[in-house]
């Protein structure tokens, strides 16, 4: 059903939750796994920064999850697309369309209702603009 599953994340907690949750799922389905990172980019006198100080750190974490999945014979890539602060949602959907993805798998950082709706939400906005299904995996501890 799923012949290739977009996994975003940025590295955390949630992120990891989601990308356990794809590796079994493209498992049992043997589909195609296209883990995207959005590197934000905040503009500044200097150039612009990385809104994450240990951006290198995270790429290079997801960059080892990914080579661990291709170790279980599992046909996954990894992706990174830089965007300036605030458009990570769109960056995903547009990979999302290149990959013809059939699903969108991410993490809920689990902010909570008002504050995902103050702050803004990943999850959120691809629900709106995404080209096909988007699950959510929610924090465990609920």
């Amino acid at each position: 059903m799923f012949k290739v599953i977009v996994i975003a994340t940025d590295g955390s907690e949630a992120g990891d939750r989601a990308m356990s949750f794809a590796r079994d799922l493209a498992t049992e389905q043997q589909s195609h796994l296209l883990v995207v990172h959005v590197d934000e980019l905040v503009p500044g006198r200097g150039g612009a920064q990385h809104s994450v100080v240990l951006e290198p750190e995270m790429k290079t974490k997801i960059s080892g999850q990914v080579s661990e999945f291709r170790a279980e014979g599992l046909d996954a890539r990894f992706e990174v697309h830089q965007v300036v602060v605030s458009g990570p949602a769109h960056a995903i959907a547009d990979a999302a369309v290149a990959a013809r993805a059939d699903l969108i798998v991410l993490g809920s950082v689990g902010r909570g209702p008002l504050k995902g709706l103050l702050l803004g939400s990943v999850a959120h906005r691809l629900l709106q603009i995404a080209p096909c299904p988007v699950l959510v995996v929610p924090k465990r501890d609920r």
